[in-house]
């Protein structure tokens, strides 16, 4: 033997070594999935019997909806049961009635020296205009009824799918949180 092939018959035995190691794995597992597919089948339990639930009747219709905040909640029920809700096309549209509530953004909230809370509104130019609770804005007849410092509550008349019109709680946020 020469030494110059003492390295080739080095790697030559690693791997046979290595190629052997590997058909011992794979024959092992292949013995254990024979074994598993011979084996005999186990039972399936039964599904579990199916509960009777008893019917749930909501009773909270006449309560507060958790959604809306309580101001909204007071105008709208005291509007909600009157009939005949339409807007007043007699009324001279104030100027951010111009526009869609989403194309406003809200920028905060100043207050007078008498007291007085008004809202500041920011148009589509760039433009802020001041609003109050009672004032008008929006396409809909958006009628302000609550302004927080971080947004406008109000009330619009949208048309209803039944040719008629309902009034329903809209609300401008702030971007600024």
């Amino acid at each position: 033997m020469n030494i110059r092939q003492l390295p080739a018959l080095l790697v030559l035995g690693v791997t046979s070594l290595w190629l052997t190691g590997c058909t011992d794995r794979i024959g092992m597992a292949g013995q254990a999935m024979n074994e598993i597919r011979n084996s005999p089948s186990q039972p399936i339990e039964p599904p579990p019997k199916a509960e009777i639930v008893e019917d749930f009747v909501y009773s909270a219709t006449l309560l507060r909806s958790p959604f809306l905040p309580p101001s909204l909640v007071n105008v709208q029920s005291a509007t909600a049961s009157t009939d005949g809700v339409r807007p007043d096309i007699t009324r001279t549209k104030e100027p951010l009635e111009q526009y869609e509530i989403a194309q406003l953004t809200f920028r905060g909230m100043v207050i007078s020296p008498e007291g007085q809370q008004y809202a500041l509104v920011q148009r589509p130019d760039g433009s802020v205009a001041s609003v109050k609770v009672g004032d008008y804005l929006g396409l809909n007849d958006g009628r302000i009824v609550e302004i927080t410092p971080t947004q406008i509550n109000l009330i619009e008349i949208v048309p209803d799918s039944r040719a008629g019109f309902i009034e329903r709680p809209q609300s401008l946020v702030s971007p600024i949180n």
